[in-house]
């Protein structure tokens, strides 16, 4: 059992800091893909691309306000739940000393990324609430065996996959790797109601996304756009099982913007000249058979080359690091404050109607929390090590088959989405990479002053003892 006094000085520690963050900058922020959730909150439009869960979530604490500094609020008490829940996972399932676990909590407080995403008006601060909560429950159903944290465990995966539907495939494979463990029965038992569990939630957002947009079920509906986009390199007219697309596909090989350059893949998708552009011309327009047939070029070229795909991984985790050099630059267009507006006229005249407020020229504000990304833009480092600190946590507790090596594995499956899932180094995919980098830091940390003690990790606390 958890002891609760340093959970409430947690608490406590964690409501001081994000109210004085608060009341040192409440300001909100602008995105490129800011717009379009406001849209979802306002009814004036339904983009499944861009969560409209989180668009409810505006609508309910902003919208009704009348306020963009509510939306900073909401996410503000989101990050502050989230240090916490790192603090409970600490105690809970790593056994460390109440002091380190709060000093992470604290650490996630302050972290620049976290800080900067509380105040955009993105879905990355409440996508990391709902991965903590997913790990906290996965971790619970593997120290007692309840399937009630499987069933929990799937209704919070579709929470996460709401928010950023890049998590499907590693909600899906946690629902499989769960169970792995458990004797022949119980295994058959836990397999069946963690994926029986999860695919029915699965189904049933994909359902209601349906439902809203008038369309068939899906999680959004420009999945092959996506894919198209992110193995460009890959694709060759073979690949086409129309001859229209193949020839497209030709077409786009000797132009300005060839689908060899592993480097322009975004370009691919968000310019006139790309690729993605060409094939809805094919289909005159129609998103639909676009989106089908983009689809199948895609899954076809990685089933071709599944290599080449890996290939393209490691091409997108090594662009990071080349890209360290230039983080001033890189992070300032993240952030919101790129030499050209991020909001249109038309965009800038909505929000002004409905909250009040001029934001035009939200490029040009270089808030506290703006100066502080900056100022910490070398935290990347420490989020992209953040799998090998998971993986020496491991190497140093090789039997914490509850805390160290699940961990690990969750770790890894965020590697895999950000660099297998993304056809460009953005920095903001990193921001996940905070939560478990942090618990395996203070993992290790544990593990070094246990052993400066002549103790076992976790030894200096008799509750943990007791319950293992």
């Amino acid at each position: 059992m958890v002891r609760l006094k340093p959970l409430a000085a947690a608490a406590l520690l964690l409501v001081l800091v994000k109210s004085i963050q608060f009341a040192v900058d409440s300001q909100a922020l602008f995105y490129d893909d800011s717009g379009a959730f406001l849209l979802n909150a306002l009814g004036y439009a339904f983009i499944p691309e861009r969560s409209f869960v989180y668009g409810a979530l505006i609508r309910v604490f902003s919208v009704s306000t009348h306020s963009l500094r509510a939306i900073v609020a909401m996410q503000i008490v989101m990050g502050g739940i989230t240090a916490w829940l790192l603090a409970f996972i600490l105690l809970r399932f790593f056994s460390v000393r109440p002091w380190l676990a709060i000093l992470a909590a604290i650490a996630f407080a302050f972290d620049p990324v976290q800080i900067v995403y509380e105040h955009l008006i993105m879905t990355e601060t409440a996508a990391m609430l709902a991965g903590a909560l997913f790990l906290a429950a996965a971790l619970q159903y593997l120290r007692t065996s309840s399937l009630r944290w499987l069933v929990a465990a799937s209704l919070l995966g579709i929470v996460l996959v709401s928010f950023r539907v890049v998590y499907v495939p590693i909600v899906f494979a946690c629902a499989v790797l769960l169970p792995i463990g458990r004797k022949p029965k119980a295994l058959a038992i836990a397999f069946l109601v963690s994926c029986s569990s999860t695919l029915l939630v699965q189904m049933g957002y994909r359902a209601l996304t349906g439902r809203l947009a008038g369309r068939e079920p899906a999680y959004q509906y420009r999945t092959g756009d996506f894919l198209v986009t992110l193995v460009a390199p890959l694709i060759k007219p073979e690949d086409a099982k129309d001859a229209r697309v193949a020839e497209a596909v030709r077409a786009q090989m000797q132009s300005s913007l060839p689908l060899s350059d592993a480097e322009s893949r975004t370009a691919q998708m968000w310019t006139a000249d790309g690729f993605v552009p060409r094939l809805y011309a094919v289909f005159g327009g129609d998103p639909k058979k676009a989106n089908q047939a983009g689809s199948q070029l895609a899954r076809a070229a990685i089933m071709r080359d599944p290599w080449g795909f890996a290939r393209l991984g490691f091409h997108t985790w090594l662009e990071y690091w080349q890209d360290i050099r230039r983080l001033n630059r890189v992070l300032a267009k993240e952030n919101g404050t790129p030499p050209t507006r991020v909001v249109g006229d038309s965009g800038a005249r909505m929000i002004s109607d409905v909250f009040g407020v001029d934001v035009s020229h939200q490029n040009t504000l270089y808030t506290p929390s703006r100066r502080y990304d900056l100022l910490g833009r070398y935290w990347n480092l420490f989020l992209l090590a953040s799998p090998l600190l998971a993986g020496l946590a491991v190497w140093c507790r090789p039997l914490d088959t509850r805390g160290a090596v699940p961990l690990f594995v969750w770790t890894l499956l965020l590697f895999a989405a950000t660099f297998w899932g993304a056809s460009e180094a953005a920095y903001r995919y990193l921001h996940p990479f905070s939560f478990p980098g942090l618990a395996a830091a203070a993992a290790l940390w544990e593990t070094w002053l246990a052993k400066s003690n002549g103790t076992t990790a976790g030894a200096f606390s008799q509750e943990a003892q007791a319950s293992r």
